[in-house]
């Protein structure tokens, strides 16, 4: 009987497309028909302060109080501080400032102190006293770092995909629910910008529909608000360009400058300083034309940083967990992303069977990018973040190499590669050889000491910076036989004659 045959949706990130090198038709000069602007949202006042507790992370209900401390965005409820009921009254005066637990912390990190949280007037540093005749008692422990500032500032995602919203299989709509939830008031907004930007007139009624939801997420986002982005695309497989919308049904790539220039241009104020996040098959990193161009967009566009996942057939369903992860710490509780990176990882260990991570951040104001790439490492089966092979190309067998061996480094105690060895009895015998055998050599790079499980971590590569710095020129030799030769007839001449000769050098 032949097998079932069922057609399914396409998760990966890649495929195959017709490459042509600009968008079809001719250009659409202005004054041409102008599509009616969608019409903005009624705005919700953003809160200042966060709208849950630094101890507890909940909010507030009932008969529970949140203090808005006086020094940053942060609260903390009545269940975690025990404010003795003789004082309540005294400490919600109008006069009375609160100091959170994670600014006592801050204040006092050389010099222990007791914490007193409120205080009359002013802050301690400025005069303020102590409102409590005794320290406030706490009721819990930090669950998020002490840095943590809960979503206390607007936040937007903006999501580009390409064509609809099933031609990529994508997380992050689940991405978006899950942070409404912390922002019940107001301070999220999700836009799903759907494009298509394959011929000259598509292009023209995409800009015109941008218009008013730019105007709308800089009305949300006020001064201080943030944004994370992500770009939900087909990579082309033979090239590594990115699919731009349908001509007649079927799907045309373009460079990936084209693209991204394309999509990004009426979003590009608000992507700077943004961090980005590419739902985009590893063809795109592949080809080194493609990546290069890819570099050159996240630069253009002076983001603090980009993420891209380089598997060949890259599924986005896989990095939901990794990228639930970056939502809590680095979009809700607002830690640093670089810093958080290895915790980040740590989560992830299913996203490594699947796929690398490269990390990109711009440095130098912008000029340049530092990329790093991340693998996960297991001792056995990817060690420094290297696969071992599937199966034994000399007899076929799979998941059957030896126990690696170690072989240590002259004088060091490191490893710096590993032997495998078939163990199938018949491997190599009807070639006339000896079972197949393979080394590992260690890369440059380490392991990630805080992305360690007990089986596995994630396996640093050195970073590279994009555009890399032009070369160090040598000096040119100086012509010492002639200075030292007017050094034996006359000083004030050998004085004269070395300052010619440097002018000579330096031009």
């Amino acid at each position: 009987m032949p097998p079932k045959k069922k057609n399914t949706a396409k998760k990966s990130a890649g495929g195959t497309a017709d490459r042509v090198s600009g968008p079809l038709g001719s250009p659409v000069r202005n004054g041409e028909e102008v599509l009616p602007t969608v019409s903005a949202e009624p705005e919700l006042p953003a809160e200042t302060h966060s709208l849950w507790c630094l101890i507890c992370r909940d909010g507030a209900d009932g008969d529970v109080i949140l203090y808005q401390c006086d020094s940053c965005p942060c609260v903390m409820c009545s269940h975690c501080i025990n404010v003795p009921a003789g004082h309540l009254d005294a400490v919600h005066h109008i006069n009375v400032v609160f100091v959170c637990l994670s600014c006592h912390s801050e204040r006092t990190r050389r010099n222990p102190a007791p914490y007193f949280g409120f205080y009359s007037t002013n802050l301690p540093e400025k005069g303020g006293h102590p409102v409590l005749p005794d320290f406030l008692q706490l009721r819990g422990k930090f669950e998020t770092a002490s840095c943590s500032l809960l979503a206390s500032t607007p936040v937007a995602i903006i999501h580009f995909i390409v064509g609809a919203n099933d031609e990529v299989i994508t997380p992050v709509p689940i991405l978006s629910r899950y942070l409404e939830h912390f922002y019940p008031n107001g301070g999220y907004t999700y836009l799903e910008v759907v494009f298509d930007v394959a011929t000259h007139q598509k292009i023209n009624d995409y800009n015109h529909l941008q218009d008013a939801r730019v105007a709308h997420l800089k009305r949300h986002l006020g001064p201080a608000g943030r944004i994370f982005a992500f770009f939900s695309n087909h990579s082309e497989q033979d090239s590594g360009w990115l699919f731009a919308g349908k001509v007649k049904g079927k799907f045309i790539a373009m460079s990936v400058s084209q693209v991204l220039s394309t999509v990004f241009a009426p979003y590009i104020s608000l992507l700077k300083a943004a961090n980005i996040v590419f739902l985009v098959c590893g063809s795109i990193v592949t080809y080194e034309d493609s990546f290069v161009e890819l570099k050159q967009a996240i630069l253009d566009l002076k983001v603090a940083s980009a993420i891209v996942f380089p598997a060949t057939r890259f599924q986005p369903l896989v990095a939901t967990n990794f990228l639930l992860a970056m939502a809590e710490l680095v979009m809700v509780e607002q830690l640093d992303l670089q810093k958080t990176f290895p915790t980040l990882l740590s989560l992830s260990n299913c996203l490594g069977l699947h796929t690398n991570v490269i990390v990109m951040t711009t440095v130098d104001d912008a000029v340049q990018l530092s990329v790093t790439m991340f693998a996960r490492a297991h001792p056995q089966t990817k060690p420094w973040g290297i696969d071992v092979p599937a199966q034994c190309p000399l007899c076929g067998s799979t998941s059957s190499w030896s126990e690696k061996v170690g072989v240590m480094a002259p004088a060091q105690a490191t490893v710096i590669n590993y032997i495998y060895t078939c163990t199938y009895v018949e491997c190599g015998k009807r070639q006339g050889k000896s079972p197949h055998r393979f080394d590992i050599a260690k890369p440059p790079g380490f392991l990630v000491g805080a992305a360690k499980s007990k089986t596995s971590g994630w396996f640093q590569s050195p970073c590279t910076i994009f555009p890399p710095p032009p070369p160090v020129q040598s000096s040119p030799i100086l012509p010492t036989s002639s200075i030292t030769t007017a050094k034996r007839s006359r000083e004030p001449e050998s004085v004269e004659m070395t300052e010619s000769t440097r002018k000579r050098a330096r031009n």
